[in-house]
């Protein structure tokens, strides 16, 4: 039995090796020990390829150089649109006056304020000519005045929370500091109204109108005009002034008095 295991074990060595002398005898020996499927040997061909995240990084100095290139870049092209005569010399002065105009961080506040609300208080306190001053008595004063030309027709009552004024013919409605149009149609009592919202949760209603100038979410520069009030008669129009302050109706005349 024994023998019988030993004699396959020496046919199969002799295969293998008549495999083995077949394949060097028809290859070279550098080839041979590449391709010999008795004792294979690692690949020296092989490689192992990098990871895709590190081939796509570039060296920081790369980046560095790419980035002053760019610049370089913008910096010509600045230039010789400045210097060429193909530019509208208008066209070259509103992009002047962009690039070296003051930023208006006064009108931004005011903006948002009037907007959104009181500023975060991160956000450091920026007061200018336009802003409400405080009273000795803690209330807020608009600080435009009223034409002195214009009469109070109808005092204010709390029942139609506004006051009624003769502009004159000639006389257009305009806002004394910065605001936000919050709303501009038909509200009852008011007709034609455009209601602008100023700093500190305050409101300023402009009822009547016959001519609008305006429109919802414009933002409202002191002494922009709002429209023109409504003809009664061929020496008269009638405006129909409303303030509100925190959510209350108030007088405007205590807060907007007459020149």
């Amino acid at each position: 039995m024994f023998g019988e295991v030993d004699r396959v074990k020496e046919r199969r060595r002799e295969r293998l090796e008549r495999i083995r002398t077949q394949s060097r005898d028809s290859y070279s020996p550098f080839v041979d020990d590449w391709k010999d499927p008795i004792e294979p040997t690692p690949d020296p061909f092989s490689f192992q390829l990098r990871d895709d995240d590190s081939m796509n990084q570039r060296p920081s100095h790369e980046k560095w150089g790419l980035q002053i290139l760019a610049s370089v870049i913008l910096i010509g092209m600045a230039y010789v649109l400045f210097q060429t005569t193909l530019i509208p010399a208008s066209w070259k002065n509103q992009a002047r006056e962009v690039m070296t105009r003051d930023f208006n961080f006064a009108g931004v506040a005011d903006w948002y304020e009037a907007r959104f609300g009181s500023l975060p208080t991160l956000l450091p306190s920026l007061m200018g000519p336009n802003a409400v001053p405080a009273t000795g008595t803690g209330k807020k004063e608009a600080v435009w005045r009223l034409p002195a030309t214009w009469k109070v027709v109808k005092a204010f009552e709390a029942k139609s929370a506004k006051v009624v004024l003769d502009t004159g013919m000639a006389a257009d409605v305009t806002i004394g500091e910065m605001g936000w149009v919050a709303f501009v149609g038909e509200q009852p009592g008011f007709g034609t109204t455009v209601i602008v919202r100023l700093t500190e949760g305050r409101e300023v209603w402009f009822g009547n109108l016959d001519g609008v100038k305006v429109t919802k979410d414009e933002v409202l520069q002191p002494g922009q005009e709002i429209g023109t009030a409504r003809a009664v008669n061929n020496t008269s129009r009638h405006l129909y002034l409303g303030f509100k302050a925190d959510e209350q109706f108030v007088n405007p005349l205590d807060v907007i008095p007459f020149e």
